[in-house]
């Protein structure tokens, strides 16, 4: 086994693994996604035994999980069977330590990685039997303990040090307080330091202060509408997969209010749109904080657009942050070397295998 050609193999096409990854995890995240909001007709107290429970319930399993199985596929990319364990329980960790869908791409790479350099090990034949099955347990151990100790902390650390700078900004600087909001919601889209911003907004409701939750409901839909804009407008800077999913997101990206539907829109361009949604989302939140928009209950979709204190300061930081979502991302997208028609051929590759 040559070790760096194998290494360097890999991490080349780390594009194709995160691909690979998002095309298992879509069917999850769009049941859950889908079913989810149907429970926001049922209202805000939904009875234990009503059927909008049931919906809610499986929305929640959906856009729980969807990340553990895209850290799974992701590592089966890599390595095969044998990776789809390990993938799945570093997705799960990566949620528990609050590093988000970033950390459980990163450890699904990660633990794909490892799981297949140890199958690589040779071994006495009487060995050799078992090494199939103690591998995947062992780049599982590796890499849970990279993440907890190495990849977790800093993450914490910079979520605590950013839960203390906007509790002081309180109500005194709204309008920063919104752009950092804002910035926070649109880098991880569910992640640490999306929740960092939601916790602190719903736990400040305590003290009668309903800006920061303004805040936060109105940039939550911004990336996902801001990406399904940007394939309308130009749909030659996407792939196929991608404009199939876009057009179908609109709808539940309104009803449900969720920022993880623009996950499998991001991944395959993480960079430039994540620049995009970061930009978008911290205009709408200093527009929100400016205005002084309040959300006066902690709900998602629909049902949070009768208890703004403003609903056209909401609309205004909606369409705005949209539109400068979509106009960033395609102009970032038009001047880079992404290759469309290469990516449509990896894509039905992956479909057909």
């Amino acid at each position: 086994m040559n070790f760096w050609k194998e290494t360097i193999s890999i991490f080349k096409d780390t594009g194709t693994h995160f691909r690979t990854g998002v095309s298992y995890m879509l069917p999850v995240l769009l049941i859950g996604g889908m079913v989810g909001s149907l429970a926001v007709i049922g209202g805000n107290n939904i009875a234990e035994d009503s059927i909008w429970r049931v919906f809610k319930d499986i929305g929640t399993i959906g856009l729980t999980y969807f990340v553990p199985i895209m850290a799974a596929y992701t590592a089966f990319s890599i390595t095969d069977t044998p990776g789809i364990a390990p993938g799945f329980i570093v997705g799960v960790l990566a949620q528990q330590i609050d590093t988000g869908y970033l950390g459980a791409l990163l450890g699904g790479i990660l633990v794909g990685y490892v799981t297949y350099m140890l199958l690589k090990v040779e071994l006495p034949s009487m060995l050799q039997s078992t090494w199939g099955f103690m591998a995947p347990v062992l780049s599982t151990i590796v890499v849970v303990v990279f993440m907890v100790y190495f990849l977790g902390p800093p993450i914490a650390w910079i979520m605590g040090v950013i839960s203390d700078f906007l509790t002081n900004l309180n109500e005194q600087g709204s309008a920063t307080m919104g752009a950092v909001m804002g910035f926070l919601g649109g880098v991880d889209y569910g992640g640490p330091f999306s929740k960092t911003q939601s916790t602190f907004a719903t736990a400040v409701m305590d003290l009668n202060l309903f800006v920061p939750l303004g805040i936060c409901g109105s940039i939550v839909t911004v990336p996902p509408l801001g990406l399904c804009l940007a394939t309308f407008l130009r749909p030659k800077l996407y792939t196929i997969s991608e404009l199939q999913y876009a057009k179908s997101s609109w709808v539940y990206a309104i009803v449900g209010g969720f920022t993880e539907i623009v996950i499998p829109l991001a991944v395959g361009d993480l960079i430039r749109v994540t620049i995009a949604t970061a930009l978008g989302s911290t205009i709408s939140g200093f527009i929100a904080g400016y205005f002084l928009l309040e959300l006066s209950t902690p709900v998602l979709g629909i049902a949070q657009w009768f208890f703004y204190n403003k609903p056209m300061v909401f609309v205004i930081c909606v369409v705005v942050g949209s539109v400068i979502t979509a106009l960033s991302v395609n102009f970032l997208k038009s001047i880079s070397n992404r290759d469309i028609a290469k990516l449509n051929i990896i894509d039905k590759q992956i479909n057909e295998s």
